[in-house]
């Protein structure tokens, strides 16, 4: 194999994240996104990969010469790297530290961009980082072009070496996927992308949840998943419900009304409460409990709980679903659940998987339930109040 770059002399670079001095926004941190090559090793006799970033000065930052599995991210937020090919006999010619390959006629841009860089998570994510593969396709000297795609995301998180991989995407530093058509295809419904890791295009949920996602209604877990035949509890359900309702303005705001100046205490049920002291949290659902406590969409027990880990059953659930998405007032009767099925059996809404009023639902069939009736969806086999007696 000939050693290439025996006359070009690239400086080295330092990848850290001080070049990303921007404050966090509050509950996020960043997780790096790099980049690689699977195959230059196979590819050195023939082609050179080559990777210049402009610095804020208007300086070049080298890459150096990427080889197989090293990967990359830029050291600035500015996103101005570029990726050049370049054959092995040019490259050996050129001279001196100071080779810029977007000055040379004979070094060829590739067709896409690698991506790499920084995301922002929720700082409770265990992700860790997120490695975008690609592949060399070939040195285009004709249309002067590198020609790359991307070969598989693999993400990694705290406590296992084992990435999670998905062929055929990459992901953006915004946190969308890339198929390397520059289009991007998160939440769409093309069937050769899973919207979530244990969702295929032949789950009887996959249109609810690509809807949901798509409106970002719901998310998933961080390892990519969504365990739709989990049961689900008061928490999870409201989140999910006040997440079709309420702007982000409406939630960040709820917890002022419940609060005590004495001591500085939100206590919005019992077993909901948040101590606005320094350092402290409020737990992940409360303003999504708030929101609904204030709209009257629960009202908890009589102990003044909400219960937040309970599972949650199909009636308790049709009548917070219910009065989230019906204009008009309902009125609870006898028993006080039937006019919150009726609803749902009239919009079609209720899954063939009920079985009984006291069934407790899965994340799948709560995500069924809430698609029908915000996307307005009556094609679908719906049961009755009378099935379920």
């Amino acid at each position: 194999m000939k050693k290439i770059f025996t006359s070009v002399i690239f400086a080295s670079l330092l990848f850290g994240m001080t070049a990303y001095a921007d404050i966090l926004p509050p509950g996020q941190k960043m997780v790096p996104i790099c980049a690689y090559f699977s195959n230059t090793a196979s590819m050195l006799n023939t082609v050179a990969v080559l990777g210049y970033e402009t610095a804020p000065d208007g300086s070049k930052v080298d890459f150096s010469q990427f080889i197989a599995n090293e990967c990359f991210k830029p050291s600035y937020k500015f996103n101005t790297y570029k990726v050049y090919g370049v054959t092995a006999d040019h490259v050996a010619s050129t001279s001196g530290a100071t080779y810029d390959p977007s000055k040379d006629a004979e070094a060829y841009p590739s067709n896409i961009k690698p991506e790499s860089g920084y995301m922002y998570v929720d700082d409770t994510s265990n992700l860790k980082e997120v490695r975008n593969e690609y592949k060399i396709v070939k040195l285009d000297t004709e249309n002067k072009q590198l020609i790359i795609e991307p070969e598989s995301m693999h993400k990694y998180f705290e406590g296992s070496d084992t990435p999670q991989v998905t062929s055929g995407v990459v992901m953006k530093t915004d946190g969308t996927l890339d198929d390397g058509s520059g289009t991007n295809i998160n939440g769409d419904n093309s069937p050769s992308v899973d919207v979530f890791t244990d969702v295929s295009p032949d789950s009887p949920y996959y249109e609810a949840l690509t809807y949901l996602k798509d409106q970002g209604i719901v998310k998933g877990y961080d390892d990519g998943s969504y365990k739709p035949n989990n049961t689900i509890n008061r928490a999870e359900f409201t989140k999910i419900v006040v997440g079709t309702i309420a702007d982000t303005q409406t939630l960040n705001n709820c917890e002022s009304l419940y609060t005590k100046i004495d001591d500085y205490n939100s206590r919005v049920f019992n077993d909901v409460v948040f101590v606005m002291v320094a350092g402290n949290a409020p737990p992940w659902y409360f303003d999504y409990v708030c929101v609904a406590k204030h709209t009257g969409l629960v009202g908890g027990y009589p102990d003044g709980s909400f219960r937040p880990a309970t599972e949650i059953n199909f009636a308790e659930a049709a009548k917070i679903v219910s009065e989230a998405m019906n204009s008009d007032t309902m009125k609870a009767g006898d028993p006080w659940y039937k006019v919150y099925v009726e609803y749902l059996a009239q919009n079609k809404a209720i899954p063939t998987t009920i079985g009984f009023l006291d069934q407790k639902i899965t994340r799948g069939e709560m995500a069924e339930i809430v698609y029908r009736l915000k996307a307005k969806v009556t094609s679908k086999p719906s049961l009755t109040y009378e099935d379920l007696k």
